[in-house]
């Protein structure tokens, strides 16, 4: 068997050796578990401590059978610091010594005792101090021993199983394990934006937590959100690799930074994040308006107002179009394009939209407007028909307000128009009550307020009958009720 001792120990032998992740040997006992269920002559372990705090170095535990060596000590092992609260052992012997298992006895320095260094002292002699012993199988060249107390002296000794026996227990080597550094930086800030105030902050936890077990691992989190004219701090308490940030305002940019704090202290921020900035909370898209009581040029049109947020609405546009897909045109062709209406009140929920062709079927959508810019247009409310062009109403209440010797003034109410304009009348005058003499002529019309009016120069001294009618691209209206008017007794 390999029986050198120095004080400068040379790397561990390479040579078959299988080392267990630190993951798999983490928990003391569930190692020493699996190593004795691996020996039918070991009795069963005793259950696992909890990772955190530190383990003590002396434990109450179903201990070991004792055996009696065959032979010489084993050659002290290497026992490396490991950072934090950690010790690596590394057990040494030859391929040539057929080793089937190994043991290994640790305790920690009492110093309320009249405990001293063991540094080298023979393992074989009883101190009189309790020693936590555990066995592994020969695969097992490295055993991360974990949750230590910092910069407390350990002490360490193994024994090596052959065919012919076991060994002596070697000379007591001393390690302290180092205490838990400041956390280092945190990384890979990655911000998403959730909403216009918000944002989903993700990072990548300090590489130095992997193996700290515990002792060293982050108790908290602290974020640094910052912007050009403020800074705010945020505290996470427990683990944690992501983080809701809200409160933001639009049209900013924001820079991240994470730390994380362990039983030493706070640790430095990570690099800024990229800037980011949340969107400007537009108003949201409205639900699709409704219309009604179309005319040949109107309709009315009604919305509901989004929900009140602390960014008003301003006003409200709406837009129309004969087409589904909303094209744009020009005015000048009815029958495929779109109009946009613009400011709108704020306080409104009806409107009037004005300048429908008759005839057609028309699309209408509503968005909102503030001061952050337009929201979404709404879905098409339900098509609407303008009723269909036809020649003027028939001209009622023909009156004639104002007679004089030789003209007189006729008035009416104007015609309906019936979705195209009138664009002349006609009127018919006669001496004879069935019309039989009428003769037709084109007045000169002139709107006053709410009438027609035109005037009739040069008549005779009789009876007359006057009927009119009036005109549009559509046709002619039916003649109206005829009106009297007596001229033989004006002037006398």
């Amino acid at each position: 068997m390999a029986t050198e001792e120095t004080t400068q120990y040379p790397p561990p032998p390479t040579t078959a050796t299988t080392a267990i992740p630190e993951t798999e040997a983490a928990d003391l006992d569930a190692l020493t578990t699996m190593a004795r269920a691996d020996s039918p002559s070991s009795p069963s372990a005793s259950p696992a401590p909890s990772p955190s705090p530190p383990t003590p170095a002396v434990e109450n535990h179903v201990p070991l059978p004792t055996f009696e060596p065959a032979f010489e000590a084993a050659t002290a092992p290497y026992v490396l610091p490991v950072p934090a609260c950690a010790v690596k052992v590394l057990p040494r012997w030859a391929d040539s010594d057929h080793i089937l298992r190994w043991r290994l006895k640790y305790r920690s320095h009492q110093p309320d005792t009249d405990d001293f260094d063991r540094q080298g002292f023979d393992g074989a002699v009883d101190d009189g101090f309790d020693w936590r012993e555990m066995e592994l199988q020969s695969f097992t060249r490295e055993l991360p021993l974990v949750c230590l107390s910092p910069n407390l002296a350990y002490y360490f000794k193994v024994a090596l199983e052959t065919p012919l026996g076991w060994s002596d227990w070697s000379p007591i080597q001393t390690c302290v394990p180092p205490a838990p550094s400041l956390p280092g930086k945190c990384a890979a800030v990655l911000p998403t934006v959730q909403n216009a105030t918000s944002v989903l902050l993700r990072w990548t936890p300090p590489i130095d937590v992997a193996g700290t077990m515990g002792v060293g691992e982050i108790l908290r989190y602290r974020i640094l959100v910052s912007s050009l004219h403020s800074e705010r701090e945020e505290i996470i308490e427990g683990k944690a690799d992501n983080h809701c940030i809200t409160g933001l305002d639009c049209l900013t940019d924001y820079y991240f930074q994470v730390a994380g704090e362990n039983c030493t202290g706070w640790g430095e921020y990570s690099d800024p994040s990229p800037a980011v900035q949340v969107p400007p909370p537009v108003p949201p898209q409205l639900q699709q308006p409704t219309v009604r009581r179309a005319t040949h040029h109107t309709v009315v049109i009604q919305w509901q107002h989004p929900q009140a947020t602390g960014t008003p609405v301003d006003s409200f546009n709406f837009r129309y179009t004969t087409d589904p897909a909303f094209p744009e045109g020009v005015v000048a062709d009815p029958e495929k394009y779109f109009v946009e209406i613009t400011e709108v009140p704020s306080n409104a929920s009806q409107f009037v939209i004005q300048g429908l062709h008759p005839g057609l079927q028309y699309l209408f959508q509503v968005r909102a407007i503030n001061r952050y810019g337009k929201g979404i247009w709404s879905e098409s409310a339900l098509p609407i028909k303008t009723p269909d062009g036809q020649a003027p109403s028939k001209i009622l209440n023909l009156s004639a307000p104002n007679l004089y010797r030789s003209f007189i003034t006729l008035q009416w109410d104007p015609a309906e128009e019936n979705g195209y304009a009138v664009t002349e009348h006609i009127l018919r005058q006669a001496t004879q009550e069935d019309m039989s003499d009428a003769q037709e002529t084109t007045p000169a019309v002139v709107r006053k307020r709410t009438v027609d009016q035109c005037e009739l120069k040069h008549l005779r001294k009789a009876v007359y009958w006057f009927q009119m009618a009036a005109i549009n691209e559509l046709g002619m209206s039916e003649w109206s009720d005829p009106c009297r008017v007596d001229l033989t007794n004006i002037g006398q």
